[in-house]
């Protein structure tokens, strides 16, 4: 079978003609196509855009709620310190009382001693007729 003999033949001029329309028709289709491309592209660049401002949004957020809980951290920790440094301070004044009367009951005692060496040294001396 010979398909050619059946055909009609076209000029050259009408297949340039259907040629060139065919390639106008690719050059709309891509033209299109690269439009399609640069619209896609423009919604991508705007959501890339909507997704920083959110991400950033969320960034100060975080850094403000996370400042304003170590603000308070500080300020507990502070009143703490300061609680501390109280009771530690009444501690070291009830420590210092405490001494201070062991040292009295210290020294009392040793010149009640002191004073007890004397006197027998005096019986002694006294008995012995030393003096």
């Amino acid at each position: 079978m010979n398909n050619r003999k059946n055909e009609a033949h076209m000029s050259n001029d009408a297949r340039l003609a259907v040629l060139e329309t065919t390639i106008l028709n690719i050059n709309a289709s891509l033209q299109d196509i690269k439009q399609d491309f640069k619209r896609l592209d423009n919604k991508f660049d705007t959501l890339d855009k909507k997704f920083d401002n959110k991400f950033d949004t969320l960034d100060k957020k975080f850094d403000n709620k996370f400042d304003t809980l170590d603000k308070k951290f500080d300020n507990k920790f502070d009143a703490l310190d300061k609680k501390f440094d109280n009771k530690f301070d009444v501690l070291d004044k009830k420590l210092d009382n405490k001494f201070d009367t062991l040292q009295s009951r210290i020294w009392s005692n040793f010149l009640w001693l002191i004073a007890m060496i004397i006197g027998l040294a005096s019986l002694i001396a006294h008995t012995q007729h030393w003096l």
